[in-house]
């Protein structure tokens, strides 16, 4: 029978797979545009006179640091860099210096919105109509009463003498060597100058998110569901595993320096660096922790939960100043909610693990600590599913926006995991921990276990991703 239900999760999770990639794969394209509502003037406007600035709208506030704007001809390929001025938390003025005109412009732009994810898109201007055939400067030579850049009528002042120069308009940019040189510099797409960053902070901030989950959901298991004699089971591992979430949660800092163009020591005060900080000093705290039981300076268990309890609410309440929680829903409520869903999974999730952790150094006490932990996950799991839900109508403007954005898709493919992992412990609870006396049932138990991992691994994996995408 055990066999049988480990085929049919396998299954299982061969069609979860299939539909998260076709959800992933399929459907409109929706990309950070949801949080752009237009310019002024409005995109594919054609214009007949010179264009020494364009106004953004946004739906949300952004940054201004990391901001970029650039124009770029579309015959020519010449960049004109725009002088950004903040007109109000979500309308901003990119200026070029000289003004656009000639030919078809695509003004390009990135911009942070406040809960850190990218907001970038493009917009086009025909000002082919727009063209001056010449630039025309004068040089005035002061001679008499006559004094720098006055000017000289027609037949005017014969003591002065003006020299004009014409320089041929090609298009926008600067000259190189040669007055009538033009430089063309090719500057990539926004979406692939800050790519590296983003790359590397989606990367930190899984690291931390996998490493937070195993610490704090880890310690809360072996202090109330394995209940071993020692104060920490390997407690060299666990002050390891806090040192690389520091260093991941000091990557994820400096990543946000690199994305708004500002020092590491900035970013480490900036709004969005908040939940890394956090991070980093829980992380600190769990070293410290770590430590003190390995050299036995810590010896007494109520001292060293009260020890312990710092930085897991440090991990624990990290997310509640990133992301969504910061800019959708009330302010407070949407905290609470992350705080509860977050903590509630990481004990799911360091069940897990501590199960599949005790059926192999503890077998003789498995059967005792799998009912145990089986009792608990129960209302764990119900709390973790009405605090998502909960989070969800608080971020979603219509339902519509499950199917038409990336974050609405990578929702519901979070939702396909969950249920999958869910599904595997309803598995546990009811058909599985029951008969751990059986011949045969541990090693299924254990097969059975590590497969959840896996899916929750994916599910904190997804929740990642799902932190700065787009609503």
């Amino acid at each position: 029978m055990a066999g049988s239900v480990i085929g049919l999760l396998k299954q299982g999770l061969r069609i979860i797979g299939v539909v998260a990639a076709l959800l992933l794969l399929t459907g409109s394209h929706v990309t950070a545009h949801s949080d752009f509502e237009g310019s002024e003037p409005a995109d594919g406007s054609v214009i007949n006179e010179l264009l020494d600035s364009v106004v953004l709208n946004f739906a949300v506030p952004v940054l201004s640091e990391g901001a970029s704007v650039i124009a770029v001809g579309a015959d020519s390929g010449v960049v004109t860099e725009g002088v950004v001025t903040e007109i109000s938390g979500t309308s901003w003025r990119a200026s070029f210096i000289p003004a656009l005109q000639g030919e078809v412009v695509r003004v390009a732009f990135a911009f942070r919105a406040e809960d850190g994810h990218l907001v970038e898109a493009e917009v086009l201007f025909d000002l082919t109509a727009a063209t001056t055939t010449s630039i025309e400067t004068s040089t005035t030579i002061v001679i008499g009463d006559v004094e720098v850049g006055d000017v000289v009528p027609a037949g005017g002042t014969p003591s002065a003498t003006a020299t004009t120069s014409t320089t041929p308009l090609v298009t926008q940019g600067e000259a190189a060597g040669d007055s009538n040189e033009v430089q063309v510099v090719e500057v990539p797409p926004a979406s692939d100058v800050f790519s590296l960053n983003d790359g590397v902070n989606h990367v930190a901030r899984l690291t931390q998110n996998v490493l937070g989950f195993a610490l704090v959901g880890g310690v809360y298991f072996a202090l109330y569901l394995w209940r071993r004699g020692e104060l920490l089971p390997a407690p060299r591992l666990i002050g390891a595993m806090a040192a690389v979430l520091g260093v991941a949660s000091f990557a994820e800092i400096a990543t946000i320096a690199g994305q708004l163009d500002i020092s590491v020591s900035d970013a480490l005060t900036h709004t969005l660096g908040r939940s890394a900080l956090m991070t980093l000093c829980a992380s600190l705290l769990f070293v410290i922790a770590a430590a003190s039981v390995v050299t036995g300076q810590v010896t007494s268990r109520s001292a060293f939960r009260l020890l312990m309890l710092v930085p897991s609410l440090g991990i624990v309440g990290a997310p509640a100043f990133d992301g969504h929680a910061v800019t959708k829903g009330p302010r407070i409520a949407h905290a609470l909610s992350d705080i509860v869903h977050m903590g509630s999974a990481m004990i799911w999730v360091g069940a897990v693990l501590g199960l599949a952790l005790v059926a192999r150094v503890d077998e003789a006490s498995l059967t005792e600590v799998a009912r145990r932990t089986a009792k608990a996950l129960a209302g764990t799991v119900v709390v973790v599913a009405v605090s998502g839900v909960a989070m969800t109508l608080m971020i979603l403007d219509g339902f519509s926006s499950l199917t038409d954005s990336t974050w609405g898709r990578i929702l519901i493919v979070k939702l396909v995991v969950v249920g999958a992992a869910g599904v595997i412990g309803a598995v546990h609870h009811w058909r599985v921990v029951p008969h751990l006396e059986l011949i045969g049932s541990r090693r299924s138990f254990r097969r059975s276990v590590a497969l959840e991992c896996v899916v929750l691994f994916a599910v904190i994996a997804t929740s990642s991703w799902l932190v700065v995408a787009m609503p």
